[in-house]
């Protein structure tokens, strides 16, 4: 088997509503779906979609990689260039993730079996998913009980995007009504200083709070292990995973919960194994997507189908419905529940972009 032709196809897609932290907002995502056919008919894809505020590489630095490597694939076998494109620590995670996502999809295929299945014999077939609910706003409650009703259980929301006081004062107004067994999910993105950290997190003590993400914006070690001891809930690390050098912080952890994002750490393959690090130094792990496509979805929920130390935990793959149009079908969430495709390799559905 060998690469016969690639194709680089562009998309924008506009979001239903701005998606907002305390490090700005986007209302549309664009990136690039990348098609490899083989001379045995073949076809794997991959989607590339950067975005710098999560920690990837700008979009025209991703592009003139893809564009260079792509030309130079003709002829060449899945495995020789998998070997050539996972080598080292990627200075293109974005475009890096969605070469290997399609040369993946190929091998999966080639031995008939599903992506999350070549990863793992003993993969899960479907992913528990949190529902992601944006900011405290005034109709973050309706928002969060329709998601109730949905069969979530799981509720993501955005905060430091006000005071401290405001959102601990909305967020008791909305956990004073939550049915028994929901949890929160907070995100606030790197936007306290250790004063307002350590205000925030004595204020939701009691709350059903599942996590809080990023609290600190400085990250630092001995403080974030200062804030954990402070709380219950896991405390988790996301942007500033490559900051503070994930290796360093696998053999201390400061918190209870890390969370990876393939797109940014450029790899389905090189995530698994800091997964399975992970799992080893008694630490949780949140797989999630960056609002991608449902190509890129789709590709991320093979993988957290495919970690056996995450399986109790709803990842953060519940993002299509932000999209006002996609690349393809995005996969059903039935009650909290993302069913995958049966379909060797990827099991991506047709494409309306090509």
């Amino acid at each position: 088997m060998h690469i016969r032709s690639t194709r680089l196809i562009p998309y924008s897609l506009p979001l239903r509503q701005q998606w907002q932290s305390s490090m700005g907002g986007f209302c549309e995502r664009k990136g690039w779906l990348i098609e490899l056919s083989c001379n045995n008919g073949a076809k794997g894809y991959g989607d590339c979609a950067p975005l710098q505020v999560a920690g990837t590489e700008p979009p025209e630095v991703a592009k003139q990689w893809l564009k260079e490597q792509l030309s130079a694939t003709e002829g060449k076998s899945p495995s020789e260039l998998l070997r050539r494109y996972t080598a080292g620590i990627p200075q293109t995670p974005a475009a890096r993730f969605a070469l290997e996502t399609a040369l993946l999809d190929l091998f999966a295929q080639s031995e008939q079996v599903t992506l999350r299945h070549w990863l793992n014999a003993k993969a899960t077939d479907h992913v528990l998913v949190n529902a992601v609910i944006g900011t405290l706003d005034d109709s973050v409650e309706k928002r969060a009980f329709c998601k109730i009703e949905q069969g979530f259980t799981t509720l993501k929301l955005k905060v430091g995007v006000r005071s401290p006081q405001d959102e601990l004062a909305q967020l008791h107004g909305l956990a004073q009504q939550l049915p028994e067994k929901i949890r929160l999910r907070l995100d606030a993105n790197q936007a306290w200083s250790s004063r307002d950290a350590e205000y925030f997190i004595d204020g939701i003590r009691g709350l059903p709070i599942d996590s809080l993400e990023e609290p600190l914006r400085e990250p630092d070690l001995k403080l974030l292990a200062k804030l954990q001891n402070r709380t219950d809930c896991s405390l988790a690390l996301d942007e500033s995973l490559a900051q503070l050098h994930i290796d360093k912080l696998l053999v201390d952890p400061p918190v209870k919960r890390f969370i990876l994002k393939p797109m940014v750490i450029g790899s389905l393959l090189s995530t698994k194994k800091l997964a399975e690090s992970a799992a080893n130094a008694s630490v949780e792990c949140v797989v999630t997507t960056t609002v991608d496509s449902a190509v890129g979805v789709l590709a991320t929920a093979q993988l957290a189908a495919a970690i056996p130390s995450s399986r109790h935990l709803a990842q953060g793959l519940a993002t299509s419905e932000w999209l006002e149009e996609d690349i393809a079908e995005p996969l059903t969430i039935t009650n909290g529940q993302m069913i995958l495709p049966d379909t060797h390799g990827l099991g991506i559905g047709p494409i309306t972009t090509a």
